[in-house]
């Protein structure tokens, strides 16, 4: 079926920052010390160590999100802190060739965000990379309550899209998190190593020249 709504992820595909991944790293370190009431020392190593098993289990690094979760945190308290620790718009620049490539695709395209950022810190980041007006829908974990990968967060999506689960097309840096959860229900699904990849995407969907 030919593509009518396209689904991106957020971090590390609309934008790729080392100091936000910093940021993102302490925040979770000092979550799990304040919420276990341990040293910061002692998070930092329950977390990477943590990170290191579940890299094992999905291929590739995990996000906080999933790690704290898996440590105990809850998902919420997670965001609660992370709001308060730091806005990535503070780190982050406007990237006009994104916009102008986005503004291409919504003319013909309906495009969504679905990440497991929380809504706060996802509007923070789209309003500072200048792309908050390009898209339709956007989906947080405040959305479902659910995170990727879990195959459930994209059929939502695609239903509150009232889009064709096979007429969607998810785009995102992480195979095992964002690409194969989304190709296993039906979607198209393409790789990118951050936004300079998508910038040739208008020309690859209006061409129809698409990586599924």
């Amino acid at each position: 079926m030919v593509t009518q709504a396209i689904l991106f992820d957020m971090d590390g595909t609309l934008y790729k920052s080392q100091a936000i991944r910093t940021k993102f790293a302490e925040a979770a370190y000092y979550t799990l010390a304040k919420e276990k009431s341990i040293s910061l020392d002692s998070a930092r190593q329950s977390i990477e160590q943590k990170r290191d098993s579940m890299k094992v289990h999905y291929g590739q690094s995990v996000p906080y999100t999933l790690t704290l979760q898996s440590l105990g945190i809850p998902i919420a308290v997670w965001h609660e802190y992370n709001i308060d620790y730091f806005d990535p718009g503070e780190y982050l620049k406007s990237d006009p060739l994104l916009e102008k490539s986005l503004k291409i695709l919504k003319a013909h395209f309906t495009l969504a965000v679905i990440t497991n950022n929380n809504h706060i810190q996802t509007q923070r980041t789209l309003k500072a990379i200048g792309v908050n007006g390009f898209f339709d829908s956007v989906f947080t974990y405040n959305s479902y309550h659910i995170l990727k990968p879990d195959p459930a967060f994209f059929m939502r999506a695609a239903e509150d899209l009232k889009v064709a689960i096979n007429a969607c097309c998810c785009v995102g840096d992480r195979y095992d998190i964002d690409l194969k959860p989304a190709k296993a229900i039906g979607m198209s699904v393409l790789e990118v190593q951050g936004p300079e990849d998508i910038y040739d995407l208008p020309h690859r969907f209006l061409q129809g020249d698409q990586t599924v």
